[in-house]
C-alpha cells in the first residue's frame, strides 16, 4: 500500500513537471545593450502555470528607490508598499489605471494598495523626485520582468512549444512611456530557445546638472 502511494505521488509530480518547458528570451536596445525591467506581455493560455490576482505582492522603498523598479501584476492584485529607510517616504500616483495617494509614512507602517483596472501606474514620491516606479497591470496577458542581464525565463505548456507555431509578444519599457500600447508587437516561433529581441529603443540621454548662481556668475565652467 505504502509503495502504491510512493508510485502514485511520483506520478503526479512526474506529470505536474513534465508539460512545462522554460524557454528564456533576452531583451536588447537599438544598440544592443541588454535592456533591464522590461516587460514581455504574453497570451496566459500558452504558459504552464498561468496566475491570477495576488495578495501582498511587495514593492519595497530602499535607499530612496521603488524595489523592485517595474513589477508586473495580474488585476486584483494587492500591493503592499513597505519603507526600509529611515526617513518618511510619501507614495502617489495620478495615473488613469489608480490614482492613489499614501501619505508620509515610516518604517512601521506597511500600507496596501489593491489595483483593479489593467494599465500603466507610474508611482512617485513628493519629497524625493528621482523615486519613480512603474506597476503594469494585465488582464487577458501575463508579464514578465527582464532582469539585469536583459533576460526573462517563460515556462510555456508542452503542447504550445512542440507545436513549432508563432506566437506573439508585447514588450513594453518605460522609456517608451506610461502606455502599453505603446509596447512593440514581436512574433517569435516556437520554440524559442534563447531568443533575442532587439527593441527600438535606448537610453535617455543624462540629464544636465544645472549650474549654480555662483558657477554662472563666476563662469567657472566655461560658460
Amino acid at each position: 500500500m505504502i509503495k502504491q502511494l510512493a508510485l502514485s505521488l511520483i506520478m503526479i509530480v512526474f506529470s505536474a513537471t513534465s508539460w512545462a518547458d522554460t524557454q528564456t528570451i533576452r531583451v536588447l536596445d537599438k544598440n544592443g545593450n541588454p535592456v533591464n525591467n522590461a516587460v514581455i506581455l504574453i497570451n496566459k493560455s500558452v504558459l504552464a502555470s498561468p496566475h491570477g490576482a495576488q495578495d501582498n505582492v511587495i514593492i519595497d522603498q530602499v535607499d530612496k528607490q521603488f524595489v523592485p523598479k517595474v513589477s508586473s501584476i495580474q488585476e486584483g492584485s494587492t500591493v503592499v508598499f513597505p519603507n526600509s529607510d529611515n526617513i518618511r517616504h510619501h507614495v502617489y500616483s495620478f495615473s488613469k489605471a489608480k490614482p492613489f495617494e499614501l501619505k508620509l509614512y515610516s518604517d512601521q507602517e506597511r500600507p496596501k494598495v489593491t489595483f483593479d483596472k489593467p494599465g500603466v501606474v507610474t508611482l512617485g514620491c513628493n519629497i524625493h523626485d528621482d523615486m519613480i516606479g512603474y506597476v503594469v497591470i494585465n488582464n487577458a496577458l501575463q508579464g514578465f520582468v527582464s532582469d539585469a542581464s536583459g533576460k526573462v525565463s517563460i515556462e510555456f505548456n508542452d503542447a504550445v512549444s512542440k507545436q513549432s507555431q508563432a506566437i506573439t509578444l508585447r514588450v513594453w519599457h518605460p522609456w517608451m512611456g506610461d502606455d502599453l500600447n505603446a509596447g512593440e508587437l514581436i512574433e517569435l516561433k516556437m520554440p524559442i530557445k534563447n531568443s533575442d529581441i532587439k527593441l527600438d529603443v535606448a537610453p535617455p540621454a543624462p540629464k544636465k546638472e544645472e549650474k549654480s548662481r555662483l558657477e554662472k556668475r563666476f563662469n567657472r565652467l566655461g560658460a
